[in-house]
Protein backbone atom coordinates (compact mmCIF):
# COMPACT_ATOMS: atom_id res chain seq x y z
CA UNK A 1 0.00 0.00 0.00
CA UNK A 2 1.56 3.71 -1.05
CA UNK A 3 0.67 6.32 1.57
CA UNK A 4 0.39 9.39 0.44
CA UNK A 5 3.21 11.87 1.48
CA UNK A 6 0.57 14.55 3.14
CA UNK A 7 -0.53 11.46 5.30
CA UNK A 8 2.51 9.52 6.02
CA UNK A 9 3.22 9.64 9.85
CA UNK A 10 6.35 8.52 11.39
CA UNK A 11 5.96 7.72 14.99
CA UNK A 12 7.76 5.49 17.72
CA UNK A 13 6.57 1.85 18.17
CA UNK A 14 9.23 0.87 21.44
CA UNK A 15 10.45 3.22 23.58
CA UNK A 16 14.09 4.33 23.34
CA UNK A 17 16.76 5.15 26.17
CA UNK A 18 19.70 7.07 26.85
CA UNK A 19 22.32 8.89 29.24
CA UNK A 20 24.95 11.14 28.68
CA UNK A 21 27.31 13.40 31.18
CA UNK A 22 28.48 16.65 31.14
CA UNK A 23 30.80 18.22 33.65
CA UNK A 24 29.53 16.24 36.15
CA UNK A 25 25.53 16.35 35.43
CA UNK A 26 23.63 13.20 34.50
CA UNK A 27 21.27 13.30 31.76
CA UNK A 28 18.63 10.45 31.44
CA UNK A 29 16.54 10.45 28.23
CA UNK A 30 13.65 8.93 27.74
CA UNK A 31 11.46 8.50 23.85
CA UNK A 32 8.72 7.22 24.04
CA UNK A 33 5.20 6.90 21.61
CA UNK A 34 2.48 9.16 22.55
CA UNK A 35 -0.08 9.74 20.59
CA UNK A 36 -2.53 11.93 22.89
CA UNK A 37 -1.64 14.34 25.65
CA UNK A 38 -2.79 12.18 28.05
CA UNK A 39 -0.42 9.34 26.76
CA UNK A 40 2.69 11.67 27.46
CA UNK A 41 1.49 12.89 30.87
CA UNK A 42 1.89 9.37 31.82
CA UNK A 43 4.71 9.03 30.58
CA UNK A 44 6.36 11.88 31.98
CA UNK A 45 4.85 11.24 35.33
CA UNK A 46 6.55 7.78 35.41
CA UNK A 47 9.97 9.53 34.63
CA UNK A 48 9.39 11.78 37.87
CA UNK A 49 8.00 8.68 40.04
CA UNK A 50 11.24 6.67 38.72
CA UNK A 51 14.08 9.53 39.38
CA UNK A 52 12.16 11.16 42.15
CA UNK A 53 15.11 12.31 43.63
CA UNK A 54 16.74 14.10 40.20
CA UNK A 55 17.00 18.32 40.11
CA UNK A 56 15.01 18.49 36.91
CA UNK A 57 12.58 16.28 34.05
CA UNK A 58 11.82 18.72 30.99
CA UNK A 59 10.04 17.22 28.45
CA UNK A 60 8.58 18.22 25.19
CA UNK A 61 5.48 16.40 23.06
CA UNK A 62 4.93 16.62 19.36
CA UNK A 63 1.13 15.89 18.21
CA UNK A 64 0.76 13.19 15.45
CA UNK A 65 -2.19 14.68 14.11
CA UNK A 66 -1.30 18.56 13.83
CA UNK A 67 2.51 18.28 13.83
CA UNK A 68 2.95 21.74 12.81
CA UNK A 69 0.32 22.96 15.36
CA UNK A 70 -0.32 20.61 18.36
CA UNK A 71 2.88 20.02 21.18
CA UNK A 72 3.76 21.18 24.37
CA UNK A 73 6.69 21.20 26.50
CA UNK A 74 8.17 22.44 29.93
CA UNK A 75 12.00 23.74 30.81
CA UNK A 76 11.16 22.82 34.60
CA UNK A 77 12.55 25.30 36.45
CA UNK A 78 15.50 25.41 34.03
CA UNK A 79 16.17 28.41 32.52
CA UNK A 80 13.68 29.85 29.67
CA UNK A 81 14.60 28.25 26.74
CA UNK A 82 17.49 26.04 27.87
CA UNK A 83 15.37 22.52 28.24
CA UNK A 84 12.51 22.08 26.57
CA UNK A 85 12.66 23.78 23.58
CA UNK A 86 16.29 21.90 22.79
CA UNK A 87 14.15 18.53 23.38
CA UNK A 88 11.23 19.59 21.01
CA UNK A 89 14.28 20.62 18.32
CA UNK A 90 15.35 17.65 18.42
CA UNK A 91 12.14 15.80 17.81
CA UNK A 92 10.77 18.00 14.98
CA UNK A 93 14.59 17.29 13.71
CA UNK A 94 13.94 13.54 13.69
CA UNK A 95 10.75 14.05 11.49
CA UNK A 96 8.72 11.90 14.14
CA UNK A 97 5.14 12.87 15.74
CA UNK A 98 3.08 11.67 18.59
CA UNK A 99 6.19 11.22 20.65
CA UNK A 100 6.85 12.54 24.16
CA UNK A 101 10.32 12.54 25.12
CA UNK A 102 11.73 13.55 28.86
CA UNK A 103 15.11 14.70 30.18
CA UNK A 104 15.70 13.88 33.78
CA UNK A 105 19.01 16.15 35.70
CA UNK A 106 20.93 15.08 38.37
CA UNK A 107 22.74 18.60 38.86
CA UNK A 108 26.62 17.83 38.88
CA UNK A 109 27.85 21.05 40.94
CA UNK A 110 29.08 22.98 38.09
CA UNK A 111 26.91 24.74 36.48
CA UNK A 112 26.57 24.58 32.32
CA UNK A 113 25.67 27.94 31.10
CA UNK A 114 21.97 28.47 28.82
CA UNK A 115 24.12 27.15 26.10
CA UNK A 116 25.67 24.25 27.55
CA UNK A 117 22.26 23.13 29.41
CA UNK A 118 20.71 23.47 25.80
CA UNK A 119 22.95 21.25 23.96
CA UNK A 120 23.13 19.15 26.78
CA UNK A 121 19.50 18.47 26.92
CA UNK A 122 19.21 17.94 22.65
CA UNK A 123 21.89 16.03 23.36
CA UNK A 124 20.36 13.55 25.46
CA UNK A 125 16.84 14.09 23.72
CA UNK A 126 18.48 13.15 20.45
CA UNK A 127 19.90 9.88 21.72
CA UNK A 128 17.28 8.24 23.30
CA UNK A 129 15.43 9.15 19.98
CA UNK A 130 18.06 7.27 18.13
CA UNK A 131 17.75 4.16 20.66
CA UNK A 132 13.81 3.85 19.96
CA UNK A 133 12.01 1.76 17.04
CA UNK A 134 10.10 3.62 14.44
CA UNK A 135 6.68 3.05 12.67
CA UNK A 136 5.14 4.59 9.61
CA UNK A 137 0.96 4.79 9.21
CA UNK A 138 -0.91 7.46 8.12
CA UNK A 139 -3.43 9.68 8.69
CA UNK A 140 -6.79 8.29 8.38
CA UNK A 141 -10.78 8.78 7.86
CA UNK A 142 -12.48 5.73 9.91
CA UNK A 143 -16.26 4.62 7.99
CA UNK A 144 -18.06 1.65 9.26
CA UNK A 145 -20.09 0.09 6.41
CA UNK A 146 -23.20 -2.19 5.54
CA UNK A 147 -24.11 -3.55 2.65
CA UNK A 148 -25.34 -6.55 1.18
CA UNK A 149 -23.25 -9.62 0.23
CA UNK A 150 -24.12 -9.15 -3.06
CA UNK A 151 -21.41 -5.87 -3.05
CA UNK A 152 -18.89 -7.58 -1.35
CA UNK A 153 -16.58 -8.03 -4.32
CA UNK A 154 -17.36 -3.86 -5.30
CA UNK A 155 -15.98 -2.95 -1.87
CA UNK A 156 -13.14 -5.34 -1.65
CA UNK A 157 -11.69 -4.01 -4.90
CA UNK A 158 -12.58 -0.66 -4.05
CA UNK A 159 -10.84 -0.92 -0.75
CA UNK A 160 -7.62 -2.85 -2.50
CA UNK A 161 -7.16 0.13 -5.20
CA UNK A 162 -7.22 2.71 -2.24
CA UNK A 163 -4.91 3.40 0.67
CA UNK A 164 -6.63 2.05 2.96
CA UNK A 165 -7.18 -0.73 6.24
CA UNK A 166 -9.80 -2.79 7.40
CA UNK A 167 -9.87 -2.37 10.79
CA UNK A 168 -13.37 -4.70 11.92
CA UNK A 169 -15.35 -7.22 10.24
CA UNK A 170 -18.67 -8.27 10.77
CA UNK A 171 -20.57 -11.65 8.78
CA UNK A 172 -24.27 -12.05 9.53
CA UNK A 173 -27.47 -10.64 7.95
CA UNK A 174 -25.52 -8.04 6.40
CA UNK A 175 -21.45 -7.62 6.24
CA UNK A 176 -20.26 -5.22 8.11
CA UNK A 177 -17.00 -3.56 8.14
CA UNK A 178 -14.75 -0.75 9.35
CA UNK A 179 -12.64 1.37 7.21
CA UNK A 180 -9.78 3.53 7.71
CA UNK A 181 -9.08 5.40 4.62
CA UNK A 182 -6.36 7.32 4.00
CA UNK A 183 -7.47 11.43 4.89
CA UNK A 184 -6.46 12.75 1.74
CA UNK A 185 -8.22 10.06 -0.31
CA UNK A 186 -11.13 9.85 1.79
CA UNK A 187 -13.81 11.79 0.14
CA UNK A 188 -13.23 10.55 -3.35
CA UNK A 189 -12.95 6.60 -1.85
CA UNK A 190 -16.83 7.38 -0.51
CA UNK A 191 -17.76 9.52 -3.68
CA UNK A 192 -16.92 6.19 -5.61
CA UNK A 193 -17.93 3.97 -3.56
CA UNK A 194 -21.47 5.28 -3.26
CA UNK A 195 -21.42 5.38 -7.46
CA UNK A 196 -20.20 2.11 -7.96
CA UNK A 197 -22.98 0.50 -5.58
CA UNK A 198 -25.63 3.00 -6.85
CA UNK A 199 -26.20 4.56 -3.32
CA UNK A 200 -27.09 0.98 -1.46
CA UNK A 201 -24.53 0.99 1.31
CA UNK A 202 -24.78 2.52 4.63
CA UNK A 203 -21.71 4.54 5.41
CA UNK A 204 -20.91 6.36 8.62
CA UNK A 205 -18.24 8.54 9.66
CA UNK A 206 -16.60 7.82 12.61
CA UNK A 207 -13.41 9.30 13.80
CA UNK A 208 -10.03 10.72 12.25
CA UNK A 209 -7.32 8.77 13.62
CA UNK A 210 -3.84 7.47 13.14
CA UNK A 211 -3.85 3.86 11.48
CA UNK A 212 -0.69 1.86 11.42
CA UNK A 213 -0.59 -0.70 8.93
CA UNK A 214 0.90 -4.41 9.40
Amino acid sequence: MVIPEEDLICTLSLTGRAEIKVKGSRFVGVAAPALTREEGGKIVRAEEKKYHDASHHPWAWRSVGNASGDFGYTDDREPSGTAGMPILGAIDNSGLAGVIVVVTRYFGGVKLGTGGLARAYAQAAREAIAQAQTVSGMMAEEFSLYFSYSLVGIVSRLAESSPAVITRRDFSQQVGLNIAVSRSRAESFIRYLNESTAGKIEIKSLSIRPVFPD
